[in-house]
């Protein structure tokens, strides 16, 4: 049995700081920008987890269940947000997307699969899973500056 890391790091990468982020600024109030991560598969949680927080950032979650993505969507501030499009038990994320659209909070989707309102986004706001970690940063900065 092979183990696959969800997470890939491409051999020809710029190591530099501010490559992986680990320069990004705070705001000016000192306050970690807070990025809310939906994931169900508990390794990629945890990698884009560890991510976002080497990143100077705040994570919210990451939670793996409808519920607890839309409690957190409703009730949290939050930047922006990262969601897996399939969750546990074959929900879809959607009702979270539409509480993120109500508050103008950016997010990204994170998918393996193909979905046909997946394919109707801009290619920015659409993560392929593996994750390569510089797509990932990319990705995240690209949302907090809207």
């Amino acid at each position: 049995m092979q183990t696959q890391m969800p997470l890939i790091e491409p051999r020809q990468v710029s190591t530099s700081a501010s490559v992986f982020g680990w320069s990004h600024p705070l705001p000016r109030d000192g306050a970690a920008k807070r990025i809310l991560i939906v994931e169900d598969e508990l390794l990629l949680a945890d990698h884009v987890m560890e991510a976002v927080q080497a990143m100077g950032l705040d994570p919210v979650g990451p939670v793996g269940t409808l519920e607890a993505a839309i409690a957190l969507a409703e009730t949290q501030h939050l930047d922006a947000a990262l969601l897996d499009v399939r969750l546990r038990r074959g929900q879809r994320v959607y009702p979270v997307v539409e509480i993120l659209w109500r508050r103008r909070i950016p997010f990204c989707f994170m998918t393996a699969y193909s979905d046909h309102q997946i394919e109707e986004m801009p290619p920015a706001a659409v993560l392929h899973k593996p994750l390569a970690l510089p797509v990932l940063h990319q990705a995240v900065l690209a949302l907090l500056e809207d």
